[in-house]
């Protein structure tokens, strides 16, 4: 059985587990809009493996059209977080560990490595299994863009300073301690006689 056969057949099994456990209601509020949405994202990814398995050519690139209308905001979306599909299908454990199985052959990792689109196929389906992905769909880190510096304006050379003398002021001095002046007792007073011409 080749790579795209066996992918057919193990999607055919979760389909038909997301079909059960959504007829009890799994999904919670949104079950119904939830089970279709998942159902024909599954059958779309089938019939996209297969395309890509027989040799599809590469894709032709659409001319940018202006868009009048305002993007619509889907009612439902798949949840994005790791093995979310676990959960509400138990199945699922079992078609991840086949999914694996099937990763791991050479016909799939040679078949990953000639055509991305697959890897953009398998990495959602891998996430919701709670599958750790394998080499062959991992990507390569992004780099960094390096930071940027803020360019400095060109400024004339700094002029050579000069250093000017500061005058240093003397300190004061000290203000001299008065001692109390003593009281002047009155004494006799004393007159002097005028000179005698001679």
């Amino acid at each position: 059985m080749d790579v795209a056969a066996r992918f057919a057949a193990l999607i055919e099994t979760l389909c038909g587990a997301v079909a059960a456990r959504g007829a009890k209601g799994a999904f919670g509020a949104a079950n119904g809009a939830l089970v279709v949405l998942l159902w024909s994202r599954l059958r779309r990814a089938v019939r996209r493996f297969a395309i890509l398995a027989a040799g599809a050519p590469p894709p032709r690139r659409r001319a940018s059209r202006p868009r009048h209308r305002a993007a619509r905001t889907p009612a439902v979306a798949l949840p994005r977080r790791a093995a979310w599909l676990l959960a509400p299908v138990p199945e699922a454990s079992a078609v991840a560990g086949r999914l694996r199985d099937l990763l791991e052959t050479p016909e799939a990792r040679a078949l990953i490595a000639s055509e991305p689109r697959a890897g953009r196929l398998l990495r959602p389906l891998c996430r919701a299994l709670g599958l750790r992905l394998p080499a062959c769909l991992r990507l390569p880190p992004r780099a960094r863009p390096p930071a940027r510096m803020a360019a400095r304006p060109a400024t004339a050379p700094a002029k050579a300073r000069v250093a000017i003398p500061v005058p240093v002021m003397p300190r004061p001095a000290p203000a001299p301690r008065l001692s109390p002046r003593r009281p002047v007792r009155p004494g006799p007073l004393h007159t002097r006689a005028p000179p005698v011409p001679s």
